[in-house]
């Protein structure tokens, strides 16, 4: 047997900073199945990796879920495995790498060195200037499993000024090598060789001269009001934290001067929005990075990397996003989804994973403020052109319609938006919770497909369906947008409505997710002289029917023994009759029973 490569599980993971020493327990993503809980997306404790003093682990599940020790937010801490593959001659297997393992080819934990190297590039990124990022390196032996920190600085030359110097460093978390030890536990490996990153607390740094200032926006000349927005003075940076050098570029940045490109939202940084939009120089201690390890074995080096980031805790851990990390990996590395007609279980596989969209949809629908977002959505679009979807403050009210159904009669007018209500928040909120059922959104599907069709705004086209130069005032096509098309980069009430992307243009689901929905409702539609296609209900019915029309007529009369249970229930049925002890179900009670 030998090893071909090593590699990292997981090969990518997300840290959230906390200011707590101690690391969040591991819970994962459930539904809840109880009567009153509609299956609605719930989170649910799992087998949890504490590390002991010595650095090794043990294993438990918590009994809930804790997210704060007092006022400080626990950090989610990610551990990552070291696998490898091998190749044994009978066949190729991928398995943990494991001290056993390692001794199996002649090494041990010192044949192994990780290095980690951090990074925040945010500064660097507007002022182009390399010494304006803080960059923090360790490299640990195998078998050193102290906690070490990781302790950031600005890289500079003589004639540069740093923005972080050697000795006042920003502290970006801890590395740590856990100590394997040859032992199982709650089904974990406790042999496999680990590394574990902790992200800093969630600080904000500064130079001195960062003590007060006004929340934005402040336009220039434009005194304190204590009535409006700008009216509030916040503390910019904690005294403690003033550790920055106030000389650099970063401190004298404006955006959107001549000769810059600034990245997009470019107003993104402390002191925009404020007199004449310099930074304040103000940093955080988020970060991101690359975990390598090397291995000997036998006189070759085998290599492994991962990737970190660390970002601020997620405050609603029981509602997933609309898209996700993997949503955008799996619509740039998978192919389109195939849908054949006549596969009854790729019709439920892409049936569950629309409806798992939709289930998204109620969720995020729920932690925003649809009525702002509206509102800031359509200003921004700073236009009166008049046209379906609207892209004016008719957008969702009676002169939307079609395509709007329910808020156009509900809001003949746009509501006054200094209200206090929020009327399409709650309509978004009451519309998505019923669509989040797989059955209904599979009706809206099969009666209204065509209108589907037009309220799921197109992703962005990929570069080969894109023209070499099209005018700006081009017609926008129905499959797919063009970010130099006008009318593409407007908001309307397409879904995902009013929402922003990353470059603040209007967000849509991913190029994959859009091909499965329009297949899955082509395939859903009722035309004249059809049925409407099965869905998950109607499709398990069926199964029993057809599994009851094959029994014998004398049992079709009535329920015969196992005639309703699945091939899963029989299976356990049968096991919990095999573990009765033998007799006791036929013994019958001799004399009188005791009371």
């Amino acid at each position: 047997m030998e090893i071909t490569e090593i590699y990292f599980l997981p090969p990518l993971a997300i840290a959230r900073l906390g200011a707590s020493d101690t690391p969040l327990d591991c819970f994962v993503w459930d539904t809840d199945k109880s009567i009153h809980g509609a299956n609605r997306t719930i989170i649910q404790p799992a087998v949890t990796l504490r590390v002991m003093a010595d650095g090794s682990l043990r294993p438990f599940v918590p009994n809930a879920i804790q997210f704060r020790d007092g006022a400080l937010l626990r950090p989610v801490a990610p551990f990552f495995e070291l696998w490898a593959t091998t190749n044994s001659g009978a066949g190729i297997e991928d398995k943990p790498l494991t001290t056993s393992l390692l001794r199996r080819f002649g090494a041990n934990l010192s044949s192994v060195e990780y290095t980690i190297t951090v990074a925040n590039r945010k500064a660097q990124r507007r002022t182009g200037s390399a010494a304006c990022a803080y960059i923090a390196r360790q490299s640990v032996q195998g078998n050193d499993h102290e906690r070490k920190p990781l302790s950031a600085y600005s890289p500079h030359n003589a004639r540069t000024e740093p923005l972080v110097t050697r000795d006042r460093p920003i502290p970006l978390g801890h590395f740590q090598v856990i100590r394997p030890i040859k032992r199982k536990a709650m089904n974990v490996d406790l042999s496999a060789l680990r590394v574990r990153f902790t992200p800093a607390k969630g600080k904000v740094y500064g130079p001195r001269t960062a003590i007060a200032g006004p929340a934005s926006p402040l336009p220039p000349g434009q005194a304190l009001d204590p009535l409006t927005v700008g009216g509030r003075l916040h503390e910019i940076v904690p005294e403690d934290n003033r550790i920055l050098n106030p000389h650099t570029k970063w401190s004298k940045y404006i955006m959107d001067a001549d000769k810059q490109e600034d990245p997009q939202p470019s107003d993104s940084y402390d002191g925009a929005n404020v007199g004449n939009n310099r930074s304040w120089g103000v940093v955080d201690d988020s970060c991101d990075g690359i975990i390598e390890a090397q291995v000997a074995i036998r006189g070759a080096r085998f290599v492994a990397t991962a990737r970190v980031l660390s970002s601020c805790p997620d405050f609603a851990p029981d509602r997933r996003p609309l898209n996700s990390l993997a949503d955008d990996l799996a619509d740039r590395d998978l192919e389109s989804v195939q849908i054949n007609p006549q596969d009854r279980s790729q019709i439920a596989q892409t049936q569950a994973e629309i409806a798992d969209l939709f289930a998204r949809a109620f969720e995020t629908a729920s932690l925003i403020n649809l009525d702002s977002n509206r509102y800031r959505a359509l200003s921004e679009n700073a236009t009166k052109r008049r046209n379906r979807p609207q892209v004016n403050f008719d957008s969702m009210t009676g002169k939307d319609k079609p395509p709007a159904d329910l808020t156009a009669d509900l809001f003949p007018s746009a509501p006054d938006p200094n209200d206090s209500d929020l009327p399409y928040s709650d309509v978004a909120h009451f519309r998505h919770g019923e669509l989040s059922d797989i059955e209904i959104m599979l009706d809206l599907f099969s009666q209204n497909a065509t209108r589907v069709r037009k309220i799921i705004r197109p992703p962005f086209g990929r570069f080969r369906q894109l023209k070499k130069r099209p005018h700006p005032r081009s017609k926008p096509s129905a499959d797919f947008r063009d970010p130099r098309v006008a009318r593409d980069q407007l908001h309307d009430m397409r879904m995902p409505p009013y929402m922003r992307d990353s470059d603040l243009l209007p967000l849509s689901i991913t190029r994959r997710q859009y091909e499965a929905l329009i297949k899955l409702l082509s395939l859903t539609a009722v035309g004249k002289g059809q049925i409407r296609r099965e869905g998950p209900t109607i499709e398990r019915i069926r199964e029993i029917l057809e599994r009851r029309a094959q029994l014998p007529e004398n049992k079709r009369q009535g329920r015969g023994e196992g005639e309703w249970q699945s091939d899963a229930d029989r299976k356990q049925s049968a096991q919990r009759n095999r573990a009765k002890p033998p007799g006791r179900a036929a013994r019958k009670p001799q004399g009188r029973s005791r009371r």
